[in-house]
Order: structure tokens, then sequence, then C-alpha cells
């Protein structure tokens, strides 16, 4: 992703989301021929991009984009871009014509990130990597709330951190792990579900491996960055299926295994930064095949 305070380079494979609760959002009333978004589909498409579009411009992907949910960068000391239009009406309306949300926090980096940053990761693995995680959830869990993204009776929020691509070397690799572990936990506590977005070859190998680890629990979802073309190779992509299993391995004996993550809790960044115009409306965007958490949940 391109959201960070830094501006990082283009990389073909992207080496570089108890109080009384709402009631639950109002059925979608969709525009003719809009096919109802299912959340565990196989896969659907969505985007994300810096800034949450206006509603007028969402109403017009809606009507005439392959869209049916879209990436919003809810907070963290690393975003990029103010968010003029996220509320929690943007939210309520978008929502309500159908859209799914996948909500992103951008909090501190790997101290092995390559570009700089505004907040980095502790040093120090274990316990104080662990409540640098917990730390995050919190804030991010109050942000999610304050735009009513809340729990809803039978299922829960997902909130991906996004972990941008580091070199994993020295004790990187494993405050990454301590981090997660410490983020995904505390959103349990607090009703949320939570996932990693990052690149294939970066933090996914690295939660991935610590699944089964002594105190580690796995992350609900992952979303992945992996693209086979420059985001510039507008013909090779015309024709492009992605896929969300049998990746290609990542050196070194690392690789994201296709038995974990199977039950619709992946998302694939399959294309980085390009315009797409629909309906007349231009926007920048990442593109991702989507069978993973988000809300509305099922």
């Amino acid at each position: 992703m391109k959201r960070l305070v830094a501006v990082i380079g283009l990389l073909v494979l992207a080496v570089g989301l108890s109080a009384c609760l709402p009631p639950p959002p109002p059925k979608a009333v969709l525009p003719p021929g809009k096919p109802t978004p299912v959340p565990s589909a196989i896969p659907t498409q969505g985007f994300d991009a810096c800034a949450a579009p206006s509603l007028t411009t969402m109403d017009t992907w809606w009507r005439t984009s392959p869209y049916t949910s879209v990436g919003i960068y809810i907070g963290g000391s690393n975003k990029a871009c103010a968010q003029p239009n996220l509320t929690p009406n943007w939210v309520s309306t978008t929502t309500g014509a159908g859209w799914r949300l996948i909500p992103i926090w951008v909090g501190p980096q790997s101290q092995c990130f390559g570009y700089p940053a505004s907040t980095r990761m502790p040093t120090t693995s274990g316990a104080t990597a662990f409540l640098a995680g917990v730390d995050e959830a919190n804030k991010a869990v109050q942000a999610a709330w304050d735009l009513g993204l809340r729990p809803q009776a039978g299922w829960t929020t997902p909130i991906y951190f996004d972990i941008e691509a580091y070199g994993r070397t020295g004790t990187c690799v494993q405050v990454v792990k301590d981090f997660a572990n410490g983020w995904i936990q505390q959103l349990h506590a607090r009703g949320y579900q939570g996932g990693v977005y990052s690149s294939l070859c970066s933090a996914i190998v690295d939660v991935s491996a610590s699944i089964g680890g002594l105190g580690a629990v796995a992350q609900d979802g992952i979303w992945f960055a992996a693209w086979p073309y420059d985001n510039t190779d507008q013909g090779s992509y015309n024709t492009y299926t992605p896929n969300l299993f049998g990746l290609s391995s990542c050196g070194n004996g690392l690789a994201l295994p296709d038995n974990q993550w199977t039950g619709h809790q992946r998302l694939r960044q399959f294309r980085g930064g390009h315009d797409e115009t629909w309906g007349g409306v231009t926007i920048n965007i990442d593109t991702n095949a989507v069978d993973g958490l988000v809300y509305p949940g099922p």
C-alpha cells in the first residue's frame, strides 16, 4: 500500500482490519443489475484508496464498477492521507448501499522497514513488542467504534494492521511476530477480529510461521500483497485472474501454506496504485481479490 507518510516505490511482487450494541445496519437496497455482495464469495473484487472517496463517487462506482468492497484507512500514526469524507454517516450510507468495508490501521512500522516512517515498533521483542501491539489495538478499536464500525449480533468487525515490507534481519522478525500477537489478542479482548496486511514475503510469512508457537494466537485473516506485473501493465492485467492459494515460494524455505486461513480468510492485493475510471469518475486505487473478513460480515 502506498498509504504511509513516506512515498514508497512500486515493486512488482509488493516486496515492498461490553457495551450496548447498536442495531444491525439496514438491509442494502441495491441498484438494478448489481448483485448482492456475499462476503464469503470466491472471490469478489475490491479496491483501496488513500482517502475515502466522497459519497457521490461511491454511489457512481457502485452503479458502474465491478467492485463491491473498499479498504478504508481509519487511523494510525503512519496514515498518509486526511480523511474528510470518512464519518459515521459515510460508513452507514455506503454499507446501506451494499458496500463491504475493509478497515485498515496504519500504526508503527518495523525497525527494518526500508523507508522513512513517523513511528517504529520497539527494537526489543517479547513483552515490549507484545504490549505495543496491545496499545495499537486499543487505539484502533476506539477509532473503529467512533466511526460506527462495531461488533454486531452474530459477527465481529475486523481491523487489519498495515505492516509495510521490511528487511527480515536481526530482531525485526521476532518483534513483528510478538507485536502482531499483542494486536490480535487485544482485538479479541475488545470484541473485534483482526488481521495483518503486508507483502506476501514479509510480515505474512512471519505471522504464518508463528502459528502454533507458544502463546501465539493466529490472525483471523490475512491480506497479502503479491503483484504479478508492474502496476502500469494494463494489457497483462486485462486477462489476469488472481489466485489466493498455490502461491510461489518466497525463497529461503519461506512460503504461505495453503492449509492456513482456508475458511474465507484471505484477501490479495494484486495490483498497486493506478487510475481507474468508472461512470466518468477517476480514482487512484490498488485492486484486491476479496474472500475474507469485511464489514458488515455475514
